[in-house]
Order: C-alpha cells, then sequence, then structure tokens
C-alpha cells in the first residue's frame, strides 16, 4: 500500500501535469513526503470515472446486503493495517500516534461497520390515500458524492463522508486536505484492493483549487465538506450554480458551562479533554470556559496544575499528550490570536511541560486567558489550538445569553447535577449538540447538525440517510375511470 498515489477508476494514478507537492511532517518540520497534485483534468477523470460506476456499472445493480458485506470486508482490511493508517495520520498532522491508532481508527472503524449493517435496512414508505390510489416513496441515491476532507482528523471524517455515501448506493470522490492526504489516499486504495467496483471510490489530492474545480464540477450530485466557515459559503456558492445536495459541518466556538454544583474531578479532567485533545484542533472544543464565581479560582486553579502535566513532544511517544499544531499557517494563526489577547490586557497562564527542548515543530503550549469579556475577539473567533478563554457567568440566564453570544452552534456542554437545569438549558442552547455532564462524546448512531454559521445539513446517525438519497414518490391509480374535471 503506497498511500501517496491518487484513485482515479482502477488507476493508482499520478497527476497528468505530473505536479507534485510537498507533505511537512509538523514535528520536523521537514518533507517526508510527495503526493500529487491534481489539476481540473484530474478531478474529471475521477468524477466521470464514478458516474460511469454509478449509471452504468455493477454498484446499483448490487444486493443491499452484498454491498454491506463488502464494506465488512473492508473494515477487516482497515484493522489489519491500523498501524500504518494511525502512522500516516501522525506524521502528516501532529496528532499523537497512540490517540491515531487507539482512537482514530477505531472510529473511522465504528462508522463503516455501522453503516455496513445499514445498508439493506434503507426504506420507504407507504402513504394512505383511498382505495383507489396505491402511493409509495423510495429513497434513492443522490449519485456521485463529493466528500471534501478537513486536516485535523483525516481517517475517521473521510470515513464520515465515505460509509454513509456507500451505504445508500452512491459513489464517492474524496479530496482530503492538502496538510494531511495520506490516510484517504490510502483508505481509497484500500477500496479497490478489497474489491470494490471501478469507479465507486476515488481519491485525488491537493489544495484549494483542486477542492473548488470538485465542489464545481457539473457531473456531482452532493458535496459534503467539513472545514472553515469561510470555505463553505464557498461550497454553497458552487453548489447553487447546479442546485445539488449539500451537508457543511464548519467552525464551533462551544461553551463549556460549569455550575457550582457540578462534579467538578470529572468536570476538570473532561475540561483538560476538550481544550487540549489534538492540540485543540478540534470545532467542537471548548474553548469558552464559562465558571460561576463560587467555583472560579479553585477550579481554575485545579485547572492549571492538571495542565502542567501534560506532556508536549515528540508524537511518536507513548506518554505524549500533545504533538504539534499541524502546520506554520495553523501555528502563526494561534500565536497571533494569543498575541491579541496579551495587547488587550487579559490575565494568562500557561500549562503543559516538555521532556527535553524541542528545537524545532509547530508546538503551542496550552494557554488559558482568564475573566475574558464574552465580546473580546478571542472569546468569539474560532482560534482552533489549546487556548481557552474563561468567562464569568452568575446564572442560567447569563449562562445561556453568554453561551448563544456567538455566529457559531457547533455544541455546548452543560456541568451540573441538577438535570432540570440541564434541560431547561439544553433546550435554550443554540446548537447542534449539546452535552451534560460529558463532552466530545460523538458516535456513528448520533446525527450531528451545526446551527447558525457552524453548518448545514446532518451528518452521521441514521439521520445521514436523507442527506445521501433522495426522495421518490409513487402514485398508481388504481381506478382508470376519467377525471371529472376533463368531462
Amino acid at each position: 500500500m503506497t498511500g501517496i498515489r491518487m484513485v482515479i477508476g482502477q488507476e493508482l494514478a499520478a497527476a497528468q501535469s505530473g505536479k507534485t507537492f510537498e507533505v511537512i511532517n509538523p514535528a520536523t518540520e521537514q518533507a517526508h513526503a510527495r503526493v500529487p497534485e491534481a489539476g481540473p483534468e484530474d478531478v474529471d477523470r475521477a468524477v466521470r470515472a464514478a458516474r460511469r460506476a454509478f449509471d452504468s456499472g455493477p454498484w446499483r445493480k448490487m444486493s443491499p446486503a452484498d454491498r454491506g458485506l463488502l464494506m465488512f470486508r473492508l473494515a477487516d482490511r482497515i484493522e489489519a493495517h491500523r498501524e500504518e493508517l494511525a502512522r500516516l495520520d501522525t506524521e502528516d498532522m501532529g496528532k499523537p500516534y497512540v490517540h491515531a491508532k487507539q482512537h482514530d481508527v477505531s472510529s473511522a472503524l465504528a462508522f463503516l461497520r455501522f453503516y455496513a449493517g445499514f445498508c439493506d435496512k434503507i426504506r420507504g414508505s407507504q402513504i394512505p390515500c383511498g382505495p383507489d390510489k396505491h402511493v409509495y416513496t423510495i429513497r434513492e441515491p443522490v449519485g456521485v458524492v463529493a466528500g471534501i476532507v478537513p486536516w485535523n482528523f483525516p481517517l475517521v471524517i473521510a470515513m464520515q463522508k465515505l460509509a454513509p455515501a456507500l451505504a445508500c448506493g452512491n459513489t464517492v470522490v474524496l479530496k482530503p486536505a492538502e496538510q494531511s492526504p495520506r490516510s484517504a489516499l490510502a483508505l481509497a486504495e484500500l477500496c479497490l484492493e478489497t474489491g470494490f467496483p471501478e469507479g465507486v471510490v476515488n481519491a485525488v489530492s491537493g489544495g484549494g483549487e483542486t477542492g473548488a474545480a470538485l465542489a464545481a464540477h457539473p457531473l456531482v450530485d452532493k458535496i459534503s465538506f467539513t472545514g472553515s466557515t469561510e470555505v463553505g459559503k464557498k461550497i454553497m456558492h458552487a453548489a447553487a450554480d447546479h442546485i445539488r445536495k449539500v451537508t457543511l459541518e464548519l467552525g464551533g466556538k462551544t461553551a463549556n458551562i460549569i455550575f457550582p454544583d457540578a462534579d467538578l474531578e470529572a468536570a476538570l479532567a473532561s475540561c483538560l479533554l476538550t481544550s487540549c485533545y489534538n492540540s485543540g484542533q478540534i470545532c467542537t472544543t471548548g474553548s469558552r470556559l464559562l465558571l460561576h464565581p463560587e467555583i472560579h479560582d479553585r477550579f481554575l486553579d485545579a485547572l492549571l496544575a492538571r495542565l502542567r502535566t501534560l506532556k508536549v513532544g515528540d508524537p511518536m511517544e507513548e506518554d505524549t499528550k500533545m504533538g504539534p499544531l499541524v502546520s506554520k499557517e495553523q501555528y502563526d494563526r494561534v500565536t497571533h490570536y494569543i498575541e491579541i489577547g496579551k495587547q488587550n490586557n487579559l490575565r494568562f497562564y500557561t500549562g503543559g511541560f516538555r521532556a527535553k527542548p524541542l528545537d524545532r515543530g509547530y508546538y503551542v503550549d496550552p494557554l488559558i486567558f482568564d475573566h475574558v469579556p464574552v465580546d473580546a475577539r478571542v472569546a468569539q473567533e474560532e482560534i482552533f489550538g489549546p487556548v481557552i478563554s474563561t468567562i464569568d457567568f452568575r446564572d442560567e440566564d447569563e449562562a445561556v445569553a453568554y453561551a448563544n453570544a456567538t455566529s457559531y452552534g457547533l455544541a455546548t456542554a452543560i456541568w451540573t447535577r441538577d438535570l432540570s437545569r440541564a434541560h431547561r438549558l439544553a433546550a435554550a442552547m443554540q446548537s447542534g449538540f449539546v452535552w451534560v455532564n460529558c463532552n466530545h462524546y460523538w458516535v456513528a448512531q448520533i446525527p450531528y447538525e451545526g446551527h447558525r454559521q457552524s453548518g448545514l445539513g446532518a451528518d452521521m446517525g441514521v439521520e445521514a440517510v436523507e442527506s445521501y438519497t433522495r426522495l421518490k414518490s409513487t402514485i398508481v391509480n388504481l381506478d382508470p375511470a376519467p377525471h371529472p374535471w376533463a368531462g
């Protein structure tokens, strides 16, 4: 398995132009791979291969149960390559290898097996319209799906798009992020090795121009995109030209709300996870920490004590908790926001420790800005790094107001032993996910939808079927008598 060539039809392909680009290991700042840079002609080849596979290939004629068996076989093959796939993501984007191997590959497998088991359970319905009409609905695959994948969870989110699309009978063109392309390319190659028919799963690599060519291609029927809100808006414009289905999972600015009656020990551990896992490069990172004054000081002291035990370092070492940020660009972005907070005279504290000096790599230690105004830039804009802003709140009304005081609407976390309060606040939150006494719990069974500037359409869960199918209603007239209007 090479993991560095594109998959177009049944071909392991280079770019027609011969162009490649370097993939940089963020822990070393050195190029460690070269990957094809797909131009519009390569994107066209991939989309047309997917189009042929959908329109006239064996995929649509295959029974749902057989599609499911093929997907289960793919899961077995991924399991056999667990270490290699994890290493690709660690080298490409810097996440600790232990996390990639244990968590990311396992999550990808869970998605794949969930939807593999769902292939033969997608059904329509019969609608009662009287004895002279037989009316029924069916769900058909939309056709060619363009799956545009971000760099923070390359394998997981590639599978989050691939698995439901395949289960519903679609064909797919994956476009991974240029910072972390290799696991998605390897995944597409594994699909070939597993026996997926020609053109069912394709993968092209490149940057923004490659993604734009894929989003604008007239033979694409649906776009599933995960990434920034700014790029998501461009995807919507591209989709509008051809009136195609779109699923967007975009940015976030999660409020992590801690009430005095919370289980503070559990909240502390979860706060550590939500702020620093994947070096804070998660759209649902709990970067806004809302603390009640009654617990502010002791919670902050305990959190800092925990943060200072986190090892920041080589992502290949087993005890590393935080690796580098994904790229120089992301490093500059995060450190720029840190400077903004300092220039605004916000009190700040740092955490993390390094077992040995690190003279290279895009490393940023976790940082907390304290007593941050709710409208401050560091509390409003998505930083995508291990930077927390504590915000003071006094009661439920302020907690709701401050949690909703952002343009995003992806996730909220509420910590309280009072379940009546939890349900009241959950109902008031303008976000697609509300976690109560937990953070970052998302599994294949639970639908995932961003609200406001955080997205459009449902990923995951049974609800994803609606995103990857189209509805057809058939009305059969059982009474051949002429319609009265016709005389």
